[in-house]
């Protein structure tokens, strides 16, 4: 038989389970305001402070080859006489420093500097085509001319070093550096042609009838006497 204090325990399940519902409602809710709030709290701002971050650059490359294109290789080595050949080489050497001009003129660092590999090949080649020629006695203007060229050349690599940032730059030094060597290499060869030396002569004129060189002391002619009757 139940009593009042039974009923009453036997209700405080189902109380229980719609207060459950009610606490449930409520925290829903709550999480709902909280998202709307949160919703609408305005971005952070960036710090105005803070160092934006660190870019590789773009643009960096290898240091540049020196090598010959093929079309460069078709062209110098058509042609055979030396003094045509060394004219050509260094009309493609001026056609390669343009051309790197005009690229670092339009911020292609690596495209210039690669053009200056390819002056380099071009200086080099000619130079070794003269020198494997074997006829040193008919290259003396011909090494005069290469030698201006060159001259010319460093004062437009200087140019073209200037507009380079430094970590290009550097390798264009290189180049001005490599034309120096090469102009003193020209110079060399064409003195050495011009010069005519002098022979050797003995430091003292050896008394008659002594060896050359030698101790011996000069020894005073005879007295030639009369002829006796």
């Amino acid at each position: 038989m139940y009593t009042n204090r039974s009923a009453k325990l036997y209700a405080a399940p189902a109380r229980c389970g719609r207060l459950s519902t009610h606490t449930l409602a409520l925290a829903a809710l709550l999480a709902l305001a909280c998202s709307a709030a949160l919703a609408q709290e305005p971005a952070p701002q960036p710090d105005a402070t803070a160092q934006p971050p660190q870019q590789q650059p773009r643009d960096e490359g290898p240091p540049p080859m020196r090598y010959l294109p093929e079309d460069v290789r078709h062209r110098v080595e058509a042609e055979r006489d030396l003094k045509d050949r060394a004219k050509l080489g260094m009309l493609i050497a001026e056609e390669r420093l343009d051309r790197a001009a005009q690229l670092a003129e339009a911020d292609r660092f690596v495209d210039a500097t690669a053009e200056i590999g390819v002056y380099e090949a071009v200086v080099e080649d000619t130079l070794r085509y003269l020198q494997n020629s074997g006829k040193s006695g008919k290259l003396r203007d011909i090494y005069k001319r290469v030698e201006i060229s060159l001259r010319s050349h460093v004062t437009r690599l200087e140019t073209i070093r200037r507009g380079l940032p430094e970590r290009h730059g550097i390798y264009v030094k290189d180049a001005i550096d490599f034309v120096r060597d090469n102009r003193d290499l020209a110079l060399g060869a064409f003195y050495t042609d011009s010069v005519i030396r002098e022979p050797r002569r003995p430091a003292a004129t050896a008394a008659a009838g002594a060896p050359a060189g030698g101790n011996t002391a000069a020894q005073a002619d005879p007295e030639k006497k009369p002829d006796q009757k």
